[in-house]
């Protein structure tokens, strides 16, 4: 059964500035004062979209699809991310790939078939690109990755064409990762084990943003309100998110979880699409997340 929880006026302060933060649009301003209402514990979802869109032609594909969910009575957040081949029954559009839902209706069409498929309820999503994520991540100083030699040289090739050929790297090794760098590194599919493997660098690069977002200045987080909120696509204001963004040192104490759909026993394969046990799934999500 879809979940309807109440959006209360702490809880949705809470977790809007999670989802602005968690996608790569980490923003804040000195001076800022929120008064904290009382019993913050409602438990909200935030859908965090990471994109190749590089045009107006179209929207892009959504490589990245995280749902963040925050629960401030437990002081948690969870992250799971959902693999862009999953199979799913697209409102207006039938079955496709999950990261084709964006293609042809955006982070509304996207939000709506998580919603129809896993029987979940979306509070709100945040769209980030490839320039817009190396942007957050170059002021927040870097992400610290270690690097396979095979990993090395895929990253190579998107920073090939990202026309970011200075940032090269030689081989293997532990890095701090510029912007570029680290958008490189999220989108590698061929090593490992493929989409599996990609959306574990992709949660590991969110858990060091987090990480790096505690010990910014307020030079550097008002940086980031006027650098980056002009490239976020959301559903809530700029000036809700820079008011919201005073509830920042509260989520920086959060602990992390993370999570991946399909479950590994719980989905089969099928010419390249991901098929889940919907019913298993969608218990065993919900059991996570409640």
């Amino acid at each position: 059964m879809k979940r309807s929880w109440k959006k209360g006026l702490a809880a949705g302060r809470v977790c809007r500035a999670v989802s602005a933060f968690l996608c790569g649009a980490v923003i804040a301003t000195s001076g800022l004062s929120v008064t904290a209402a009382e019993n913050r514990t409602e438990t909200m979802n935030i859908l965090l979209i990471g994109t190749d869109h590089r045009d107006d032609s179209w929207n892009g594909n959504s490589d990245t699809m995280i749902l963040a969910t925050v629960k401030p009575e437990e002081e948690k957040i969870i992250l799971t991310s959902f693999m862009r081949d999953l199979y799913a029954d697209i409102p207006e559009h039938g079955v496709h790939k999950l990261n084709y839902a964006y293609a042809v209706g955006g982070p509304e069409k996207l939000q709506e078939t998580l919603e129809d498929n896993y029987e979940l309820s979306i509070d709100h999503y945040a769209v980030v690109d490839f320039r817009s994520m190396a942007e957050v991540i170059d002021i927040v100083g870097g992400v610290e990755i270690e690097i396979t030699d095979a990993e090395c040289k895929w990253l190579n090739g998107y920073l090939t064409s990202m026309e970011a050929w200075e940032d090269y790297l030689p081989c293997g090794g532990v890095y701090v990762l510029n912007g570029n760098q680290a958008v490189a590194y999220a989108r590698i599919r061929y090593v490992g084990n493929n989409d599996y493997q990609r959306t574990q660098r992709q949660r590991d690069i969110l858990k060091q943003i987090f990480s790096g977002v505690k010990n910014l200045d307020a030079e550097k987080l008002a940086a980031l309100a006027t650098r980056v909120i002009p490239s976020i696509q959301h559903d809530y204001s700029a000036v809700e998110m820079l008011e919201l963004m005073a509830q920042l040192p509260e989520l920086a104490s959060y602990d992390l979880q993370e999570d991946r759909i399909p479950y590994d026993d719980l989905y089969y394969s099928d010419h390249e699409m991901l098929v889940p046990d919907f019913e298993k799934t969608i218990k065993r999500l919900h059991e996570s997340l409640d």
